[in-house]
């Protein structure tokens, strides 16, 4: 099954507003829709069917963009901390300039703008990691050039577009089989990098190695596995709800009518017709 372009997350909010204007303000995202009310299929299809009638939100940019679900009954996750869903990334043409607005929307840094590092030289990529309200982390990125063995938005055209969403993983094989035995993706990476923003977030040595792998979509998007340290744990999810924080990714795909798979981590996959 083909799948690509990310077309939303979805994330739990007490606070429907505030979550929206933060990336209205940071990224000159838009209102999607007016604020309604989700309804009983959508509930239902994410097993998820207490959260029927809550308020909905949608916000967006150039592509991509967030689902919120309004819910009383969750504790945020601390970012980072927790496996499931951990971050959505979004490409800029000037990730200095995006922090900057980020952070005086009420974004937190977690990580500031760094080269990224590949196997063995810097990537033409530079980014900053900052916490929503939510506990959802934001990668800002601006892409210098092509990627190697990745296809990736032209930021000129689509800056401030959802274009990697990552997954915390508790165990990075696992994980990817489950995307890579239902779906036609391309294994883009495999390997170890120091990744700053785990590192400061757990309190370790900045050159500390962590493996990711990162997983080609159409659509010039990906999905980036990271795996966790053995300090994360399993995220709170109560019966009939969903996990706070990030917890659906929703792709385009050539399916002919909605469909949702659990990935490991409670991390669920939902695919929408082209």
């Amino acid at each position: 099954m083909k799948i690509g372009p990310i077309e939303s997350v979805t994330i739990l909010t007490h606070d429907l507003t505030a979550s929206a204007d933060r990336y209205i303000s940071a990224f000159g995202w838009r209102i999607k829709e007016p604020v309604s009310e989700l309804g009983v299929e959508d509930a239902n299809r994410w097993q998820a069917a207490e959260l029927a009638g809550a308020r909905v939100l949608k916000v967006c940019g150039v592509n991509g963009g967030i689902r919120f679900i309004e819910s009383a009954t969750h504790q945020n996750p601390v970012p980072l901390r927790t496996f499931g869903w951990s971050a959505l990334e979004i490409c800029v043409d000037d990730v200095h300039k995006y922090v900057a607005q980020a952070v005086e929307a009420g974004f937190e840094i977690l990580n500031e703008a760094v080269p990224l590092s590949g196997s063995a030289k810097p990537l033409p990529l530079i980014a900053a990691q900052l916490a929503g309200i939510n506990g959802e982390v934001v990668y800002i990125t601006q892409i210098l050039s092509e990627v190697p063995n990745f296809e990736l938005p032209d930021v000129s055209k689509e800056s401030g577009s959802v274009f990697i969403c990552v997954l915390g993983a508790s165990d990075l094989e696992r994980s990817r089989e489950a995307i890579e035995l239902n779906f036609e993706v391309r294994r883009a990476s495999d390997r170890e990098v120091a990744i700053k923003v785990l590192n400061r977030v757990y309190e370790k040595s900045l050159d500390t190695l962590h493996r990711l792998s990162s997983l080609q979509l159409a659509g010039r998007n990906a999905i980036e596995i990271d795996q966790l340290p053995i300090e994360a744990i399993q995220r709170e999810k109560f019966a009939g709800n969903l996990p706070p924080g990030i917890s659906i990714v929703t792709v385009l795909g050539s399916v002919t009518e909605a469909r949702v798979f659990n990935l490991p981590d409670n991390a669920l996959l939902e695919v929408l017709p082209y």
